[in-house]
């Protein structure tokens, strides 16, 4: 477990360095060019690294013994989360952006409660399949029982509207439970029948818009321009990348720092550094896996399942949108992308982890 560990802690800091040193380029960039923007986004970034490491070494050392296993908190949990995701929708805290209510803002500073969801439901799940493992082989009580738990969650991330959080955190629960033991005929079931719903979510317009845009654009094998944006930039990196702070593409990236930060990247270190980031990736998730064998407490276990699964997905859609395999849409990469809700968010997760780990290995 031990060199599990090592290379878990490396990885997560070789996707620092590599954030870091790419926020800080587009800082640069936009410095030199004079385009008028004082991002200012490597400080953030550092401070929101460092504010989530401080939480997560808190959760670690500082967390009740078996306080996340008692599950007499599950609820309480809930009803936080739950009015959490009202926030954004209605009140004073409620930050509208981009067509959309997903933020609480208050003096000026954001937070976006459905990346803390993300962690919530992976949690709540974990729960669920540790108290009703004997039960997952059934329809109900494997599959639609705890989606409809979680379905108040999902429908309040669904109308900010952010439908592919929605769609993420609804996967992560469908993957857990399978891992847990729900039957695959059930899943392959319910994806049918999904299916069919969106299909006529767009029919009667409960699909936004500019969402069915996307698809169709994507569809029809348009390259929408956010996209020749990020190829240009990926493309002048070439194979070793033209250097930090060197680039001038990804300047014109929209959401350069966030969601398309791997086409900075990409042209600061080349196809190489793309590659380093998802090798980092596949090296966290690997040894998350390794140490959840090693684990003997049951719910720990699944939520490491669901937390490996959440970050992959993350990091699949996210490259799937920058190559072009997926419709646009705004997934952004765990500890790289930037942004202190997500940063925060998987900090509180692997606070978690973390912490129950020491515990087993105190034992």
């Amino acid at each position: 477990m031990r060199y599990s560990i090592m290379l878990l802690v490396t990885a997560i800091f070789v996707l620092f360095i590599i954030a870091s040193v790419a926020l800080y380029s587009i800082d640069f960039a936009r410095e030199y060019y004079s385009t008028g923007s004082n991002s200012n986004f490597f400080f953030k970034y550092i401070v929101y690294i460092s504010l989530s490491m401080i939480l997560a070494l808190l959760i670690i050392f500082f967390l009740p013994e078996r306080f996340i296993e008692d599950k007499k908190y599950v609820w309480f949990f809930y009803i936080i989360v739950l009015a959490m995701l009202v926030l954004p929708l209605y009140g004073p805290f409620s930050s509208y952006k981009n067509g959309a209510r997903r933020w609480i803002e208050v003096s000026g500073n954001t937070f976006q409660p459905s990346e803390l969801a993300k962690i919530f439901v992976i949690y709540f799940i974990a729960h669920y399949i540790k108290d009703n493992k004997e039960k997952l082989s059934s329809f109900w009580d494997g599959l639609i029982k705890p989606l409809l738990l979680i379905s108040p969650i999902l429908l309040l991330i669904f109308v900010e509207p952010d439908l592919s959080t929605t769609f993420i955190i609804f996967l992560t629960a469908v993957v857990m439970l399978y891992f847990g033991g729900t039957r695959f005929s059930h899943v392959l079931f319910l994806f049918v029948l999904i299916g069919l719903l969106f299909i006529f979510g767009i029919q009667l317009g409960l699909i936004r818009s500019y969402q069915i845009g996307r698809i169709k654009n994507y569809v029809s094998n348009e390259i929408p321009w956010q996209l020749e944006k990020a190829y240009e930039a990926i493309g002048n990196g070439g194979i070793i990348g033209s250097g930090p702070a060197l680039g001038k593409y990804y300047i014109h990236v929209p959401q350069a720092e966030s969601d398309f930060i791997l086409a900075t990247i990409g042209e600061s270190f080349g196809y190489l550094g793309i590659i380093i980031v998802i090798l980092s990736y596949l090296a966290i998730v690997t040894s998350l896996i390794k140490i959840s064998d090693e684990i003997d407490n049951e719910f720990i276990r699944y939520f490491i399942w669901g937390f490996s699964t959440l970050m992959m997905l993350h990091v699949v859609v996210n490259t799937g949108v920058v190559s072009g395999l997926f419709p646009i849409t705004g997934i952004p990469l765990p500890f790289v992308s930037y942004g202190g809700s997500s940063i925060l968010s998987f900090s509180i997760g692997f606070g978690i982890i973390f912490s129950e780990i020491f515990i087993e290995r105190g034992r």
